[in-house]
């Protein structure tokens, strides 16, 4: 299988959107959440969309170029790390996404509120970057 890169750029392109959704909250607190259950419930989804769209990426990566198939998505992280796809530093920023995915979309335990604003946060600032390096990693693959 061949690292299809037109479908890797465009589901980039619906996370630019997403990250530019996002942003537009990117002033909502903890006390927001509990206060406004509308603006709670549009960083929800976008943080699961966003996750979605980084483990897409992820898993066509592995299994098309790498012929590796994770069981998890945090293995799936772990692999892209170890594959030098993506940076030990950005792994560490990463690294639980998948598990919070799962809260979020399965309410496992409840949603902790200050977990998603600080979740969300975090997103805001790691997930450019994700989208940086897998683009660095694209341009890579043309020239090896």
């Amino acid at each position: 299988m061949v690292v299809k890169r037109t479908t890797i750029i465009e589901r980039l392109k619906e996370f630019d959107e997403i990250l530019a959704e996002l942003n537009k909250y990117r002033t909502v607190d903890e006390t927001a959440l509990r206060q406004d259950l509308s603006q709670r419930w549009i960083i929800e989804r976008g943080l699961i969309a966003a996750a979605e769209i980084i483990f897409d990426i992820t898993d066509h990566i592995l299994a098309a170029h790498y012929g590796i198939y994770p069981e998890t998505y945090e293995d799936s992280l772990e692999k892209l790390k170890e594959n030098k796809v993506i940076s030990v530093s950005l792994y560490g920023h990463l690294k639980g996404l998948g598990g919070f995915r799962n809260i979020l979309v399965h309410r496992y335990l409840g949603i902790d509120i200050a977990n998603v604003a600080q979740n969300f946060q975090k997103g805001l600032r790691t997930f450019p970057q994700f989208a940086q390096e897998i683009l660095t990693w694209l341009d890579s693959q043309r020239t090896a």
